[in-house]
């Protein structure tokens, strides 16, 4: 098999070892003491990318691979992963739209007007599942916020991230409310 041939096999197969790596990987303690899912999922992204350049590294000695390939291989399937543990789990984990469409599902047999779903959105996603507290505890602990004594503020970490995220919201055409950069729509003169 030429070299070039070799590289690309190696450059195909190694998302998909690397995959299978990270997946195992979510299914042991390793950083369960991580509770807020994407930073655990980073962590095991992180890992399952230097376990596979270890291991092609090893695999090299019995048939030689350029050092940059296995740099490749890892930093590919590092790509990959991260990838999809922000479009699948962790929008799962995250997304109103998922729980409307449980929420939707729960509801065939008597379909819910657009009231009676944002009811349930309010009482069942808010209330019951407690969302916001959920958020206030994630962001303490990403160290974008501080809670004392009942109140809540950014803290300068936060306002470095508001400020990036205000940034990026124009040229990626994100929605202005919610960094801030519009009114809500119950707030715009007509």
């Amino acid at each position: 098999m030429s070299p070039l041939l070799r590289t690309l096999v190696l450059l195909v197969a190694a998302p998909i070892l690397g995959f299978a790596l990270y997946l195992g990987l979510t299914w042991t303690p390793l950083f369960e003491n991580v509770h807020i899912l994407f930073y655990r999922g980073l962590l095991l992204c992180g890992l399952s990318a230097v376990l596979l350049g270890v291991f092609l590294a090893v695999a090299g000695r019995w048939r030689p691979i350029e050092p940059i390939a296995i740099i490749a291989a890892a930093a590919l399937s590092l790509s990959a992963n991260l990838m999809f543990l922000i479009v699948l789990p962790v929008t799962i984990d995250r997304s109103i739209s998922v729980f409307l469409l449980a929420e939707i599902d729960a509801h065939q047999a008597s379909p819910l007007t657009t009231r009676q779903l944002e009811a349930a959105f309010v009482q069942h996603y808010v209330h019951d599942m407690r969302q916001i507290d959920r958020r206030v505890a994630e962001q303490t602990i990403s160290g974008t916020i501080s809670a004392e004594d009942g109140k809540i503020r950014l803290t300068p970490r936060g306002q470095r991230f508001l400020r990036l995220a205000r940034f990026l919201a124009e040229p990626f055409r994100t929605d202005p409310r919610f960094v801030g950069l519009a009114p809500p729509a119950d707030q715009v003169v007509k």
